[in-house]
């Protein structure tokens, strides 16, 4: 599955911010109930970069064509939201994006990314974002580098958006590590936490382009977005000195 053309805008939040944007919002919001029945779900992802962390100075150079490989994985240990899957290459272009994606069950993925498995047993149009991934992996030499969670609150703004409604998310609890690759759904193993307590990020994302009256909404609550990548947080804090050491 893809979805091309998509713009995301991200913002640096405290916690007061953002109850500050919900309720400004009520009325015009509805929780995401895709994941959750109240849009609040976690999700862990493996992150794969090169042993030179190619991926990360790319965004860090503002490379204008990139793109970033991931596992992620969508669950409760008590099942309340479904467990979940996706191989992911998401493709930054110009100022805009791209995200495909294929989904299938955690121990396909991990052997697909090692080189073992066969594309042939997906659809066509998988098997093409499979053999780019391939070719990623085969090119710049990706590997597994780091494992993030964080905790999700979606939603959604009906009737808004070309291809796919906009959707606001705020994300916090953000950490990573960098041994025991192998993500597990709602893993809560980690000591390293990127954002400080009480932060979130704000993330506005669709197609086509954000409408005025939710853009003037920001503007007047003095928020503006910023360049801003978790993955690229959690390497620039901690990962640099994983790397080396590795």
């Amino acid at each position: 599955m893809a979805s091309a053309d998509r713009f995301e805008y991200k913002f640096l939040l405290s916690s007061e911010q953002r109850e500050e944007i919900i309720a400004m919002l009520a009325g015009e919001i509805q929780p995401d109930t895709q994941g959750a029945p109240d849009g609040r779900y976690p999700i862990v992802s493996l992150y794969y970069d090169s042993p030179d962390l190619r991926c990360y100075w790319d965004k860090w150079r503002g490379v204008p064509s990139r793109r970033k490989l991931r596992i992620r994985v969508y669950g409760t240990a008590d099942g309340r939201v479904p467990f979940a899957c996706f191989i992911e290459v998401k493709h930054k272009a110009d100022g805009r994006g791209a995200k495909r994606r294929v989904q299938t069950t955690l121990p396909t993925a991990l052997a697909l990314l090692q080189g073992a498995g066969s594309p042939a047993a997906f659809p066509p149009a998988e098997q093409r974002i499979l053999e780019e991934v391939r070719r990623m992996m085969s090119a710049d030499g990706l590997r597994p580098t780091c494992v993030m969670r964080y905790d999700r609150h979606a939603y959604f703004l009906p009737h808004v958006g070309e291809d796919e409604p906009l959707r606001i998310t705020f994300d916090e609890g953000l950490a990573v590590r960098f041994e025991e690759l192998a993500p597990q759904p709602d893993d809560r193993r980690f000591e390293r936490h990127v954002l400080a307590p009480g932060q979130c990020i704000m993330e506005i994302k669709g197609s086509g382009a954000v409408p005025y009256a939710l853009a003037r909404k920001l503007t007047c609550a003095r928020l503006f977005p910023r360049k801003l990548s978790k993955y690229g947080e959690a390497i620039r804090l901690f990962g640099l000195t994983a790397a080396r050491a590795a």
